[in-house]
């Protein structure tokens, strides 16, 4: 959720650099002082509610290299500023989780950017909920245990667990799986509901009933 092929995403509260600004080349000296001038601005506005901004003014640097190179450090949101943009009175946002570019207005830039990053926030939550999700494979009994540790997709295992530590170190020796955690987040079952719960010293495999605690394995490769 925090890379992809185009290199890292940081999330806007741990990137060192949250927002970087890309004035872009004018060829009249003046209109490039005033394109300038509005990038400093805009780096004032954002700094002074706290937001951490870098400016990129290497004008004789190509606006696509320069796209570029801050998508693959990952910084959260960029904002392009050129000659048509500051007649306009904005400047043009993009963030590194993808989307179409959204104006941002010059004169009070903080309040849409702060949501821009918020917004970014969401997004990553969501994606790494649901790659969590995916690689969470629910095991309901020894066979299905045996032919999960079949499967090349990496994983966490979540199985009810019952054993105590001579078990653990018995199923790390015959499969090399790994107990790693107790889920804060439990399923909730009723009362009379009985979970069957690994006893890995049995080498075939038997299951005993008992109401366990769920448990991930993870499988190391």
């Amino acid at each position: 959720a925090h890379s992809d092929d185009g290199g890292l995403i940081m999330p806007p509260a741990l990137a060192a650099i949250q927002v970087v600004i890309l004035p872009l080349y004018a060829k009249d000296p003046q209109q490039q002082a005033s394109v300038l001038d509005a990038a400093a601005a805009l780096r004032k506005d954002l700094t002074a509610v706290g937001m951490r901004v870098h400016i990129d003014d290497r004008l004789s640097m190509k606006p696509g290299a320069k796209y570029f190179e801050w998508e693959r450090r990952g910084v959260p949101l960029r904002l392009e500023l050129g000659m048509r943009d500051l007649e306009k009175g904005i400047a043009l946002g993009k963030l590194r989780t993808g989307g179409e570019k959204f104006e941002v207005p010059l004169e009070d830039p903080s309040n849409k950017v702060s949501r821009a990053l918020t917004d970014m926030k969401s997004e990553l939550k969501s994606r790494s909920e649901q790659l969590k999700q995916r690689l969470i494979f629910r095991i309901e009994s020894r066979s299905d245990f045996n032919k999960r540790l079949k499967e090349d997709e990496p994983g966490m295992m979540l199985v009810p667990w019952g054993g105590d530590d001579d078990d653990e170190d018995s199923i790390k020796e015959e499969t090399g799986v790994t107990l790693r955690c107790y889920p804060l987040d439990q399923d909730e079952l009723p009362d009379e509901q009985v979970l069957p719960v690994f006893k890995p010293g049995d080498l075939g495999g038997e299951l005993f009933a008992n109401v366990g605690v769920q448990h991930s394995f993870q499988r190391f490769c």
